[in-house]
């Protein structure tokens, strides 16, 4: 049995109470101690991963992404497209895994929060580039109440 990792396959050790097999073996910049360190290191790192439960693991990284949407969205000069793409993963994920996911119902609710966090930020800067005689045309009961959301103004 082998692991993939990024820096190729490795083969894994079956052997109960052993040590994980090394994982990457460029230690040569390090002093041994230091390697060794690493290596420990790496080994309970990857113990702990195999223990947790993957539902839960799956789920932090879909918050990581939340995490990464917001934080274009919240800086003072959010940047829209750098937003998106975790949005979308983040719906990919959410949409598609559904009740395998740990918190689905909490993370369903948070991606809803995010899609109309994005749509309130576009409309501001929407708004912000139009000309502001435009804003004396508009009918209120064509475009809706203010801080209604609409699935369309999402998508584009």
């Amino acid at each position: 049995m082998s692991l993939w990792t990024p820096d190729g396959e490795h083969p894994v050790d079956q052997g109960h109470g052993e040590q994980p097999a090394e994982t990457h073996d460029d230690y040569s910049d390090l002093d041994p101690e230091t390697a060794a360190q690493v290596q420990q290191q790496l080994a309970e790192a990857q113990a702990q991963l195999l223990a947790a439960p993957v539902d839960q693991v799956v789920t932090n990284h879909v918050m990581g992404l939340f995490e990464l949407a917001a934080l274009h969205l919240r800086v003072e000069d959010p940047d829209l497209d750098a937003a998106r793409l975790p949005i979308d993963a983040m719906g990919l994920l959410v949409d598609n895994l559904g009740d395998r996911l740990a918190d689905h119902d909490t993370l369903a609710s948070a991606l809803t929060q995010l899609r109309m966090a994005y749509v309130e930020v576009k409309k501001h800067f929407d708004a912000a580039e139009s000309p502001a005689d435009d804003e004396d045309d508009v009918d209120d009961d064509a475009t809706g109440a203010e801080g209604d959301v609409n699935e369309s103004d999402f998508l584009e």
